[in-house]
């Protein structure tokens, strides 16, 4: 558990980075579905990739640390989303939850499949 808050962390030092990058672009006149898009793909980034480290981290079922992992870094988007967003829940925000949940699940599933290649 203490892997996951300190991943947490790290993961919400990502979001700072991400969103002031995004809020530079939007500055500089980059039209905002660019940057949502960006923004998309950094998540699903880093959901992968702190995914696929948890997973190389646990010795047996994946899917389980994926998604305690996707969940508590969910938590900080939702959190977030309160705070931001006028529209709190719509299909879109869950299609968007899933895929990153579903993206935490299947990095970490891929980080234990390639821990147990190595040994």
């Amino acid at each position: 558990m203490k892997y996951l808050f300190k991943t947490l962390g790290f993961y919400s030092i990502f979001i700072i980075l991400v969103v002031f990058i995004c809020s530079l672009l939007n500055l500089i006149g980059v039209n905002s579905t660019i940057t949502n898009f960006l923004l998309f793909l950094f998540n699903v980034g880093a959901f992968f990739f702190f995914g696929f480290k948890n997973g190389k981290r646990v010795n047996s079922k994946g899917y389980i640390a994926g998604i305690k992992m996707s969940l508590l870094f969910l938590l900080v988007l939702i959190i977030i989303n309160l705070f931001t967003s006028n529209n709190f829940f719509s299909i879109i925000t869950l299609v968007y939850y899933l895929i990153l949940v579903f993206t935490g699940i299947a990095g970490s599933m891929l980080g234990i499949n390639k821990k147990k290649d190595t040994n």
